[in-house]
């Protein structure tokens, strides 16, 4: 796939088929993210994927606590709606009233409890102790793995909810204590639900681009 049909295919995907990926395509996938750019070629992250029975238990626990009403406690803090720009909080919240009118709201809440039904979530950590480049490099990571995956057909999320519970993930998947998750990404085969339909705009490339000679 060209890149720029890469591109133009790739979207969060909100509810996955149950389609597995073949492992040597989450191979693949990961090692064509590995040529993510870092400071100073530090690579400082690693892909942690989870398919099969580990996978099946970090969903089983989150459903656990999501229904318990446990909240989250993620490595990186969350900014709430309320403190982010009056620009980001209208395109939020139009996102919401356009599920809601779709009637998508429910669908999309049941899906992402039990991540999005994805056969397979790739996790990104960097180290506990870390500078905000490395943030940025993980950044770049996931980005070449959302394209990456996309180039091959495999949709893709990032998302939130996928690393909501941190400690699940790190005990099944055994992530040591002085790694932090940052994102999980859920991979594969988008499923026939109107949640996958619905897109999202982007603003317009004159709003946020300065080019000045």
């Amino acid at each position: 796939m060209e890149f720029s049909s890469a591109i133009a295919f790739r979207h969060s995907i909100r509810y996955f088929s149950a389609r597995p990926v073949p492992d040597p395509v989450l191979q693949a996938i990961a090692e064509d993210a590995t040529r993510a750019p870092s400071q100073l070629n530090g690579q400082d992250w690693k892909i942690w994927i989870s398919t099969g029975k580990s996978l099946d238990a970090i969903r089983s626990e989150f459903d656990e606590r999501n229904r318990a009403g446990i909240p989250p406690s993620t490595d990186f803090a969350n900014l709430p709606l309320s403190e982010r720009s009056p620009e980001v909080r209208a395109r939020m919240e139009a996102v919401a009233a356009e599920r809601e009118a779709l009637g998508l709201e429910a669908d999309k809440r049941a899906s992402q409890a039990v991540l999005f039904h994805a056969p397979a979530v790739a996790f990104i950590t960097i180290p506990k102790v870390h500078s905000e480049w490395m943030v940025l490099d993980a950044g770049a990571l996931e980005a070449f793995l959302l394209l990456a995956a996309a180039s091959r057909g495999v949709g893709s999320i990032p998302a939130f909810n996928l690393v909501r519970y941190p400690d699940i993930v790190k005990r099944v998947l055994g992530i040591p204590d002085n790694l932090i998750l940052a994102i999980g990404i859920g991979l594969g085969y988008p499923a026939d639900s109107p949640l996958n339909r619905l897109r999202t705009g982007r603003v317009p490339v004159s709003e946020i681009l300065t080019l000045k000679h």
